[in-house]
């Protein structure tokens, strides 16, 4: 079984501001889409810097005199901060997660694996979403995909109980291509940590 990663949570569609880009013109963004900050990117969609709600309100209050100057006038590649805090694509939720709460920050930019590019964002409600789906929501989704693919429809047949996102296969006999599917289908599901699997083969049916 694989741990679930950046990819399969993220939101594909990810809001991004150039450094040439306006304090104004960030500050439309972040209220238009209603986000709590925006990547900042350069050549080729690489993530340079990201600009937060603090950034923007840090620099929005600063009075005359100060040492921080006001953000009015000044473009996103001034007002970021960098090095930007980003994550792979592939990386594993816990991954994403001990970045946010080491660096305090809400969202992540995802960067493709192998180009490291801007693919995505991830959010601390993304992430909690999948760690808190229900055993419920997960054996209904399974016991739905064995009986789409002929695995569970009558008593004896494979089925499964889930407890704390862990996977509990059983019945049989059914040949190992069965219970390797089952297992395989079972894994692939959102919120499953874990997959046992109990199933009875029966090597005559196996292929």
């Amino acid at each position: 079984m694989s741990e679930l990663r950046v990819r399969d949570v993220m939101s594909p569609s990810v809001v991004a501001v150039t450094a040439d880009c306006t304090s104004r013109h960030v500050t439309d963004v972040i209220t238009e889409f209603g986000v709590s900050g925006v990547p900042v990117v350069g050549q080729d969609d690489r993530v340079i810097g990201v600009i937060s709600e603090a950034d923007l309100l840090s620099r929005l209050t600063a009075r005359d005199g100060a040492d921080t100057p006001p953000a009015d006038g000044l473009t996103a590649g001034e007002l970021m901060s960098t090095p930007p805090v980003t994550v792979r694509a592939g990386a594993a939720l816990s991954t994403a997660a001990g970045l946010m709460q080491r660096y305090r920050v809400k969202r992540l930019p995802v960067l493709d694996d192998d180009r490291g590019t801007l693919v995505g964002i991830v959010t601390r409600r993304d992430l909690l979403r999948n760690a808190l789906r229900s055993d419920e929501a997960i054996e209904r989704e399974l016991m739905d995909e064995l009986l789409l693919h002929g695995l569970w429809h009558k008593p004896g047949d494979i089925t499964a109980t889930v407890h704390d996102g862990e996977v509990q296969l059983s019945g049989g006999p059914g040949g190992r291509d069965a219970a390797r599917l089952a297992a395989e289908i079972a894994a692939n599901l959102t919120g499953v940590t874990a997959v046992r699997s109990n199933i009875a083969t029966d090597r005559s049916r196996s292929a």
